[in-house]
């Protein structure tokens, strides 16, 4: 069994903070500063924000549930793994090519909109890009005026179907993208304006 956490409850506060800044500054990626280690296919970075995140009161999806990673989870956060997406408040994905459709995972309703799922995607490379570069061009609360980043991997329609659910705000899921020791937060408010 691999180890979590040198520190638990320091190290989950340290990443719990960037994770903050990230909501709160929506395409712009940030450093997690604590990785622990994670069994194949999780990596760290998703580890750190499942570790920090979850407990025993919240329910995981995971696109490959490897027995190793099962057993990683269970023992180190004590977290209940949900055996279909839309039961999950957290998802974690490590092959975001063949991940199931955006609609497939809980939205929240009307009543309780923050009852919807947060996905952590895994991928190769987070790379923000200069004025006038070519990548996915992000704009609303927390931007102050337009952020352009790289995300690369991600299914062919992922854009279009983020957009179908933006058309249900409140509703809608929340995003967090990593790859290496960064993380990248795209919270349901925020739009893709081109990309």
């Amino acid at each position: 069994m691999l180890a979590a956490f040198a520190n638990p409850v320091f190290d989950s506060q340290r990443n719990f903070r960037e994770l903050l800044q990230a909501m709160a500054r929506p395409a712009v990626p940030r450093t997690l500063p604590v990785l622990p280690p994670a069994p194949a296919p999780a990596a760290p970075a998703a580890m750190a924000i499942v570790l920090t995140l979850c407990d025993a009161t919240t329910s995981v999806w995971l696109q490959q549930p490897e027995d190793e990673v099962v057993r990683h989870l269970r023992f180190h956060a004590g977290l209940k793994l949900a055996d279909r997406p839309q039961d999950a408040n957290f998802a974690l994905i490590t092959n975001p090519a063949s991940m199931p459709p955006l609609d497939a995972f809980a939205c929240g309703d009307m009543r309780y909109p923050d009852r919807s799922a947060s996905l952590i995607i895994q991928l190769a490379a987070i790379n923000p890009v200069a004025a006038g570069g070519a990548g996915n061009t992000f704009a609303g609360p927390g931007i102050r005026d337009t952020e352009t980043v790289a995300i690369d991997g991600l299914p062919a329609d992922f854009w279009q179907q983020r957009a179908a659910l933006a058309a249900l705000l409140p509703l809608g899921i929340d995003l967090f993208f990593v790859a290496g020791q960064q993380v990248l937060a795209l919270p349901r408010t925020t739009r893709l304006l081109e990309g």
